[in-house]
């Protein structure tokens, strides 16, 4: 037999709330109170008036919490005055925890969803899972999350490794989210993104939103994967140019450094957020300072990359000298895939579009793309450009044998001549 319902109510942990949509689109909820069916339902017969004001916006959400304070303080005073001649204070208006958590909304799908998968479907559905619960959180109310969250989830996802090869099989997901500079070869297929999607809107509209009810609109509306394998693509100079105007006038601490050593530099994103005190360094032959690149995913990773004059200026030095070891502490662990998601809110309040003009997506990895691809104008021998930013030097022949690194005054002219200002 069906229990009864209640109009614009719910029940969680078997009390009864109050919920319904606000003209702005957010959503009202607020406890009744009570487990009692019968009391519910006479607190809502009196607040139903009310309660259709607020929905219109001729009243507003503080008035309808006095209304419901005072209907459930009343109902209190006169269940306690059959027992004891006393009056009850007002209950304080406590703030309500989530209806629901990602986590909990997720363990409630599989139970209503997953009995009919088998091994291996539960096991890809939870490997999908992962990206989305590690980059917005398991404690997030998913009335919280948004269409921006599902955006940049979905742009780590399409840069995400195979999990099938090494060195990645062994790797949590945290670990694989930090991954940069993955070859092509090496990242997942556009099946696999279309798959992750899949199971979101899942989640979030089908079963949230449209069975549920929990959910008004969906943040998986408008999401849409790509429609084919075209990976990285890199920014304009002026695209460049207003994400350097951003971190100066617009950024602060960790932030405003990562964006500006990410376009001076064509570092990696892991090997900038992990830049300590002890790199940053001086070399007395070319009177430069330079950041020590001490190992990485290659042998070539292992470099010296000339400190532009334009970050000295800005105040880098002083910045580096006020920092304990661990310049970037903030997103230098496993919380570094926060630089994809500020970068992601940047390139967003900046009108820059996430597809390039090829149709191909830019990234943080595309500020190393936009490195290269601007120093390859100016550069006089490949193999200077290669060693900046960490490539295998090739076109060297049997040379390569005999061949050190450059000192970094010969490579100097590849950071100097960037000019994002």
């Amino acid at each position: 037999m069906l229990s009864k319902r209640i109009r614009y109510t719910f029940k969680r942990h078997s009390i009864y709330y109050v919920q319904f949509s606000l003209p702005s689109g957010k959503m009202y909820r607020r406890s009744l109170e009570t487990d009692s069916f019968r009391e519910a339902n006479t607190l809502m017969i009196a607040l139903m008036p009310q309660l259709l004001m607020v929905r219109e916006g001729s009243s507003s959400p503080e008035e309808f919490n006095s209304s419901i304070a005072s209907l459930v303080h009343s109902r209190m005073v006169r269940r306690a005055a059959s027992v004891l001649p006393i009056a009850l204070p007002v209950p304080p208006v406590l703030e309500l925890p989530p209806a629901m958590t990602l986590a909990e909304a997720w363990e409630k799908y599989k139970v209503e969803r997953g009995v009919k998968w088998t091994i291996a479907i539960a096991s890809a559905n939870e490997r999908y899972m992962e990206p989305l619960i590690a980059l917005i959180g398991p404690e997030s109310d998913v009335e919280k999350i948004t269409t921006r969250d599902i955006r940049q989830v979905m742009e780590a996802v399409e840069n995400l490794p195979k999990r099938v090869i090494q060195p990645y099989r062994a790797m949590t997901i945290h670990q694989l989210l930090a991954c940069d500079d993955v070859p092509e070869k090496d990242l997942i297929g556009t099946e696999a993104i279309h798959k992750h999607l899949k199971i979101y809107k899942s989640l979030f509209k089908t079963f949230l939103t449209d069975e549920k009810g929990i959910l008004t609109k969906s943040p998986t509306d408008g999401i849409m994967a790509p429609p084919s394998a075209t990976r990285f693509g890199a920014y304009t100079p002026n695209e460049m140019r207003s994400f350097v105007s951003y971190a100066i006038n617009g950024a602060e601490g960790w932030l405003k450094w990562v964006v500006l050593l990410l376009a001076y530099t064509g570092a990696r994103r892991s090997e900038i957020a992990t830049l300590t005190k002890g790199q940053v360094c001086f070399d007395d032959d070319s009177i430069r300072h330079y950041l020590l690149i001490r190992d990485g995913k290659t042998d070539n990773a292992a470099r010296q990359i000339p400190i532009h004059q334009h970050l000295i200026d800005l105040g880098f030095l002083q910045f580096v000298e006020a920092s304990n070891d661990a310049l970037f502490p903030e997103v230098s662990g496993t919380n570094m895939a926060k630089i994809g998601k500020e970068l992601t809110a940047i390139r967003e309040k900046l009108a820059i579009p996430y597809l390039d003009i090829h149709n191909q997506r830019r990234i943080v990895h595309s500020f190393r793309h936009s490195v290269v691809t601007a120093a390859s104008g100016w550069m006089n021998n490949v193999a200077h450009l290669q060693q900046v930013v960490g490539h295998e030097k090739t076109g060297t022949g049997i040379t390569r044998r005999y061949m050190h690194d450059f000192p970094l005054s010969v490579v100097c002219h590849i950071i100097d001549n960037l000019n994002w200002l």
